[in-house]
């Protein structure tokens, strides 16, 4: 292959010149380059309004529920016994109330001084375990203590299982894995394997009798037996019996809900004297999503108003300045949020409940003023922000005004499409002139390594010229 060196025969500096013409060539890219640059702004900013927006529609959301407003709390005494939760709308008071029984299950045992040997179900037929769920009734309730009564079987069949084992354990694991309703488990007290069953669940009437095949017979009643006895009774079922303001409350479970409306009591322990619950409304979870909302709306602002801002004194513009679907953006969310709603009582704006304007735009919050505002049920602040009936309140004004915006349809989505159309326009625009710019600078290579090769020649005949005159007589 032949060596070529551009400039060599006429001392011209080829591809310092094409350079330099290319460089020329080149200044529409960088034109191009700074406009996909601001569109590239642009669309950043645009997805910093959706991501604002979003929030405050979030906001807005969590004020559409009713139940925020009409919250309530619960505070319990010292040493009460119990526990105490509360649902929406619960009944607003002062209690005494008292734990007199916790509700419990039936546990009974096998003998403590013999160990209980089940009669083999692996030889002939299966032996078999029957139990009877049913209710103690006729007893007493006497000195904190539950005296049994008699034994009232539950209607239907008993529970009936086969075993076919030989042990104490294979028994256990046959109860365990069968739908009986008791659970089992073996202790070795050191002189007997004593079988232990309890009822799964606690109540009056869970408790229960059992028989069949297997060596197993027990019928709850007063004699609870004693530890020497096949088997006998380690505690009783019962109900729990709470004493609130001097009525007696039974449950078959320890946690006790709708003896006072929209009140869970949760009981742990028993005791000989009422513990105070107070039932009071709670408005901090409605200020909350309001301070929530409240925020959510001046931070859309400030990005709003940082997005579209002009410096006169540096005369600098940011990327949205000007932009009329910023503007439309920024007045119309103001309205949304700022504007009356009919149809819902005393209050119909933000104003009426302490949250004003202030003279940048942004929301204020009085206190005071709201937190009178949640408390006065004349004020209807729940139906204000969650609505009423078929009317929507400023909760639901908001977010479905928003979706305008920042849905898939919305105004945002339409305006950030074109933006991205025109991103993909100045990138076709880009791959067409770089193209041309290709084939220019092989043509400026091109006419300049003819100009080398013409320069060259004619130096060279110059040359041969200059050394035959040279010779020629008298030439001097």
């Amino acid at each position: 292959m032949a060596l070529s060196a551009s400039g060599l025969g006429s001392g011209l500096d080829i591809n310092g010149l094409v350079s330099q013409l290319m460089a020329v060539e080149r200044q529409p890219l960088t034109a191009m380059a700074r406009k996909e640059a601001s569109f590239q702004a642009k669309l950043s900013a645009f997805g910093q309004i959706k991501g604002s927006l979003s929030a405050l529609q979030t906001a807005a959301n969590a004020l559409k529920d009713a139940a925020r407003f009409s919250a309530t709390k619960a505070t319990v005494g010292s040493d009460a016994g119990f526990t105490a939760s509360t649902a929406s709308g619960a009944a607003v008071g002062n209690y005494a109330v008292q734990v007199e029984q916790l509700a419990r299950t039936q546990r009974i045992a096998t003998s403590a001084t013999t160990s209980f040997d089940p009669v083999d179900g692996t030889v002939g037929a299966p032996q078999t375990l029957e139990i009877r769920f049913g209710k103690m009734v006729g007893g007493a309730f006497e000195a904190g203590e539950t005296v049994d009564g008699t034994f009232t079987p539950g209607a239907g069949a008993a529970k009936t299982l086969e075993f076919t084992g030989s042990s104490i354990e294979d028994l256990r694991d046959a109860i365990n894995k069968g739908d009986l309703g008791v659970s089992a488990s073996v202790i070795d007290n050191g002189t007997a394997k004593q079988l232990v069953l309890t009822s799964k669940n606690t109540g009056a009437d869970q408790a229960f009798s059992i028989g069949g095949t297997v060596g197993l017979n027990y019928t709850p009643g007063a004699d609870a037996g004693t530890s020497s006895d096949p088997v006998y009774r380690l505690q009783s079922s019962q109900d729990a019996r709470v004493n609130i303001d001097g009525i007696v409350v039974t449950r078959g479970s320890n946690t006790v809900s709708g003896a006072i409306e929209g009140v869970t009591l949760t009981l742990a322990k028993e005791t000989d004297k009422p513990a105070s619950l107070a039932v009071n409304e709670d408005f901090a979870g409605a200020r909350s999503a309001i301070d929530a909302f409240v925020k959510a709306y001046n931070d859309t602002q400030g990005t709003l108003k940082n997005l579209t801002a002009y410096n006169a004194e540096t005369k600098a513009a940011s990327t949205l300045t000007g932009d009329s679907t910023a503007r439309s953006i920024q007045s119309q969310v103001r309205n949304l949020v700022g504007g009356a709603l009919s149809g819902l009582g005393d209050t119909t704006r933000l104003a009426d409940i302490g949250v004003t304007f202030d003279k940048d735009g942004k929301l204020t919050v009085d206190g005071s003023k709201l937190d009178a505002a949640l408390k006065d049920p004349n004020r209807g602040v729940a139906a204000f922000f969650a609505g009423s009936g078929d009317t929507k309140g400023l909760a639901a004004t908001v977010s479905d005004g928003l979706k305008n915006f920042i849905d898939s349809d919305g105004l945002l989505a339409g305006r950030t499409e074109g933006i991205n159309s025109s991103i993909k326009l100045i990138g076709k625009q880009r791959e067409a002139f770089e193209a041309r710019l290709e084939s220019v600078q092989k043509r400026y290579q091109a006419q300049f390594t003819a100009l080398d090769s013409t320069i060259a020649s004619m130096t060279q005949t110059g040359n041969y010229l200059t050394q035959q005159l040279a010779s020629l007589p008298g030439f001097a």
